[in-house]
């Protein structure tokens, strides 16, 4: 479900509850942590609190990224062609530069509280590099201290595209649990669901929207928690905000922003309906078992005027209702409420999200399929191959057919006296 993004609300956030810094590998990773070190704020002094280290192998199309934030690092490892999609040179490139990527990063984030390592599943650089730069924010300190968001790819891409994506999550599913939170970012849902609403925009268009999502999410729950005055006793505070994208496992948010006219607490739950299908369809990614999350958020916020007719105990025990409907055995699951003077235009908004899911099993389960089936194709073809040479018999050739062919070739006017080393000598030099 495509959904648009709240510009206001982005801009007016005047704290935030950690400090982010943005670790982008290969063309997809560096272009989301890019768009997402851009996020400008009204913050004062601040206007981009975010960092990023954007690092590839493919000297164009790193400087196909153009960042606006100047907080931004470009680096470029190995000779600059790139690694074609295989997943060992990107990881041989990367772990050749391994010591001076580390010297950078702990450079580029030494103010940041927190890191995003971003990488696109199925290419060569971030799929072959993931794995090392996880060893990387280890040893610049941000052990606890960092999660990941990782694209995954079409199923049209192709075999080699969804090999290399399926390796690289097997091995950090298998090690999920010592790791931070994973956030991905499904291209084979965006791409259809944006090419079905939005059928005469651009590719690059679509891009930019999946990016910005991403960013602009990011950054609403980082403020929402500590820059707005909250309405009851129930406070989603940047301590829980902080524990809730520490804990192990996949990330899953939704959200919306709705008139506050068109909401009527004690009358019309649509608000409640619409939230519900954002939760399970998803935005980015979708296919949770949402009962297994282990911790979930719900915030909404608004302007002083709306939180007063809007915010009442039946407004409380709808929103209780539904988490408790979609996660019931989560571990901590606060409802917050918050209000400002500064928003304009009487909006509501409502945010949720859940950590500590495992992945999705439809998609992931889409994908080896998908694969499975590529490769049975291919093996299918080898064993159909024709052998063009199957009738061919090869015999020795003797010294006087070899004679009668070169005489046949030259006719009569071959010299008899031609000496044998001359016949051998223009033999070497017939097909130069």
């Amino acid at each position: 479900m495509i959904e648009t993004t709240n510009s206001t609300l982005i801009q007016s956030g005047k704290k935030l509850s950690l400090k982010f810094g943005f670790l982008g590998l290969g063309m997809g990773g560096t272009s989301i942590a890019a768009t997402c070190a851009d996020i400008k704020t009204n913050i004062q002094n601040n206007n981009f609190p975010y960092t990023a280290l954007l690092i590839n192998s493919n000297e164009i199309d790193l400087a196909k990224v153009q960042p606006v934030n100047k907080n931004t690092a470009k680096m470029l490892i190995g000779t600059g062609k790139g690694a074609g999609r295989d997943i060992l040179i990107g990881e041989s490139i990367y772990k050749a530069d391994a010591d001076k990527i580390l010297e950078k990063a702990k450079m580029q984030f030494k103010n940041v509280d927190y890191v995003w390592l971003v990488a696109g599943l199925g290419g060569g650089t971030g799929t072959g590099a993931v794995i090392l730069a996880i060893q990387t924010l280890l040893k610049a300190g941000f052990d606890g201290k960092f999660g990941m968001i990782l694209t995954l790819p079409r199923l049209k891409e192709g075999k080699t595209v969804l090999d290399n994506a399926i390796q690289r999550l097997q091995k950090i599913n298998k090690f999920m649990d010592g790791l931070g939170p994973v956030l991905l970012v499904d291209n084979e849902k965006l791409f259809k669901e944006f090419s079905e609403s939005k059928p005469n925009s651009l590719v690059s268009e679509y891009l930019d929207f999946s990016n910005k999502y991403v960013a602009e999410a990011l950054h609403e729950l980082n403020t929402v928690t500590a820059s707005y005055l909250p309405t009851s006793e129930y406070h989603f505070d940047s301590s829980e905000f902080e524990k809730l994208i520490k804990t192990p496992g996949l990330l899953h948010f939704a959200r919306f922003t709705e008139k506050a006219a068109a909401i009527d607490a004690s009358q019309d739950l649509s608000y409640a309906q619409r939230l519900e299908i954002l939760i399970n369809e998803g935005v980015l990614s979708s296919g949770y078992d949402l009962n297994k999350a282990k911790r979930l958020a719900v915030s909404v916020l608004t302007d002083s005027a709306v939180a007063k007719r809007l915010f009442t105990f039946e407004f409380t025990r709808t929103m209780e209702g539904l988490v408790n409907k979609v996660s019931p055995t989560a571990l901590e699951k606060p409802i917050a409420t918050y209000q400002s003077n500064e928003i304009k235009g009487s909006n509501v908004s409502f945010y949720a999200v859940f950590a500590g899911l495992p992945l999705p099993t439809d998609r992931v389960t889409q994908m080896v399929v998908e694969f499975n089936k590529l490769q049975e194709l291919e093996d299918q073809e080898r064993n159909e191959d024709i052998d063009l040479f199957a009738g061919f018999k090869s015999g020795t050739v003797n010294t006087s057919e070899s004679k009668k062919s070169l005489d046949g070739l030259f006719g009569d006017d071959l010299d008899e006296n031609v000496n044998e080393k001359e016949v051998t000598d223009f033999k070497k030099h017939l097909f130069d």
